[in-house]
């Protein structure tokens, strides 16, 4: 990522592949209040040389010290000194000249920067209360106990004492290419589960496409066990599809033994395995879903053998 510094207020400025400095409120990725301002006074863009800046300003811009004239670009580099409208506008001093990246930012003293690559838990994977990840077409989610929501540059997540701010790449820049051929589009998939007689052991299958995907035995299996013999019973039961598979969060804490927390770093891990394990370019459904306060099992066509499922009183 490519990062402006404010010498005098010391504010982190992060740059997106095309980045406007201006003083036009909701147009303006940066907003400049000195009246030397123009309300679209300069671009910042990625390209595949690197950053360059083309003035549109009245007043000018100034990259160490020498006028940059209107219409025209110079390529920048690190350690640039920016100013914005001249005379006595504050400097803004370019660190690092790396390609803009999707990243969180963060807001609250102390915590880091995280690059977002897939999936990440929020403030941290022994306490994942809030989770982003990339939907296979490329969007960010955030979920938490308030629902799912898609999000935009400039959101704030996390929880109260550890904030950060998402920022987004552009999408030009992040799929320029992509590695592992064209898009695999899968409606639905099968999902095997076996399961030792003390259901101890429990390992899982994915047939994609035909594909065998051995996700092996895990921990987090067995939480994904009980969901899906919910959705089994659901569908025996003749529910609809859109209600099959539904438990609350605390039903299923009770059931297991776990508290929430243990149950989000399960449902945290399962999701990271599978980002791990199938290629890049397969668009597959979500296998978990969730909405306030419940989740499910999202697959349709399970099968299970072995177990000895003992339900709670």
């Amino acid at each position: 990522m490519a990062l402006l510094i404010n010498q005098r207020t010391k504010e982190r400025v992060v740059l997106l592949g095309e980045h406007l400095f201006g003083r036009q409120v909701g147009e303006s990725n940066t907003v400049l209040s000195n009246p030397n301002i123009s309300r679209k006074h300069a671009w910042i863009v990625w390209g595949l040389e690197g950053w360059f800046l083309q003035d549109s300003s009245t007043n000018g811009t100034f990259v160490n010290e020498a006028r940059v004239y209107p219409g025209t670009k110079v390529k920048l580099k690190s350690n640039d000194l920016i100013r914005f409208g001249g005379g006595d506008s504050d400097g803004w001093v370019l660190m690092d000249v790396q390609p803009p990246q999707t990243m969180l930012i963060a807001i609250t003293d102390g915590l880091p920067d995280i690059v977002l690559e897939d999936i990440v838990a929020l403030p941290s994977e022994v306490n994942p209360e809030v989770t982003i990840y990339v939907t296979p077409d490329g969007k960010w989610v955030c979920e938490s106990q308030s629902g799912v929501s898609y999000l935009k540059n400039g959101d704030r997540v996390g929880i109260k004492d550890a904030v950060w701010r998402f920022v987004e790449s552009t999408p030009e820049v992040e799929t320029l290419t992509v590695a592992d051929g064209p898009r695999i589009l899968v409606s639905s998939i099968q999902t095997i589960f076996h399961v030792s007689q003390n259901e101890e052991h429990v390992s899982l299958k994915l047939v994609v496409n035909d594909q065998e995907i051995d996700l092996k035995q895990r921990t987090h299996h067995y939480l994904m066990l009980i969901l899906a013999r919910k959705r089994m019973e659901d569908q025996d039961e003749g529910f609809q599809v859109e209600e099959q598979g539904w438990i609350g969060k605390s039903d299923l804490g009770r059931l297991l033994g776990l508290n929430e927390t243990h149950i989000n770093i399960q449902i945290y891990r399962f999701r990271k395995q599978m980002i791990k394990a199938l290629p890049s370019n397969i668009d597959l459904p979500k296998i978990i879903e969730t909405r306030r306060g419940e989740m499910r099992f999202a697959a349709e066509f399970i099968k299970i053998s072995g177990g000895h499922p003992v339900m709670a009183p």
